[in-house]
């Protein structure tokens, strides 16, 4: 087979060219060296160690835009930097991907988005977040008792969120002291199933006046609502409404429960 001295390849500007120029009428002999490159860049290159034979030889002589050199980390996950315009690698600090689908984080975090795309698979985690609310202590009639004090705060993870407040009574100016006590302004909507409603416990108090010796005061988030309904455990038959004249105008409360949304 006799191919000329140079041939040019119309795409992609591929040269094909001998080191030396031996041989009759440009043919090859058995012990030429062949070069391959891309006119456009780089111009030149050295020849292929593979002489005489079909053996080939590892090359790098050109590198093409939008790749950047890898370092290895093993089962590491690449990524794509818009900002370099290259595949790249975070190495030490990359997260991995075992052979048996184990993702393991070296370092960072995982984030989800600020709404859910919520999943009906009952093995998927969908959600994950953690904030603060304002509660609000409210009667019968929707009226605000005054707080000096008062901070919520929550962490959801899928579809179960766990919440602590505090918060610190300094008038009950305005509401019917006789009306249970109902803390406004849950971060999230329960559950509208039947049979899921959340429960919140007292872990400390001050300044109350409750009926019974012994009695503590517990909640419930009833279904469908972003309320929490206070209670007392002070019966034998069960629990009734934690009232505003049992909290007093200087009853300090932290709560804390979960509930499903």
């Amino acid at each position: 087979m006799n191919i000329n001295n140079p041939t040019t390849f119309g795409s992609p500007n591929l040269t094909l060219t001998t080191s030396n120029s031996s041989g009759t009428g440009g043919a090859l002999r058995s012990d030429d060296s062949i070069l391959v490159y891309d006119t456009t860049g780089p111009a030149a290159v050295a020849a292929s160690a593979g002489v005489g034979s079909a053996a080939t030889s590892a090359r790098r002589d050109h590198v093409h835009a939008g790749i950047a050199a890898i370092t290895s980390t093993d089962e590491a996950i690449a990524r794509y930097s818009g900002t370099a315009g290259a595949l790249q690698n975070y190495s030490s600090l990359a997260p991995t991907i075992s052979d048996a689908g184990i993702v393991s984080l070296t370092s960072g975090a995982l984030k989800w988005p600020a709404t859910v795309i919520a999943s009906s698979d009952a093995n998927t985690l969908d959600d994950y977040e953690e904030g603060s609310f304002l509660p609000i202590a409210k009667d019968g009639s929707g009226n605000a008792a005054g707080t000096s004090a008062a901070v919520g705060r929550y962490t959801r993870i899928g579809n179960i969120v766990s919440i602590q407040l505090e918060m610190t009574v300094n008038t009950l100016s305005g509401v019917t002291t006789s009306d249970s006590v109902t803390i406004y302004g849950l971060p999230f909507t329960a559950l509208a199933v039947a049979g899921t409603s959340g429960s919140v416990v007292a872990s400390y108090g001050t300044d109350m006046a409750l009926a019974v010796v012994g009695a503590y005061p517990t909640g419930q988030v009833e279904q469908n609502t972003a309320t929490l309904l206070l209670r007392v455990w002070d019966s034998t038959g069960g629990i009734t409404g934690f009232l505003f004249s049992e909290l007093t105008a200087a009853g300090v409360l932290q709560m804390g429960g979960t509930y499903r949304v």
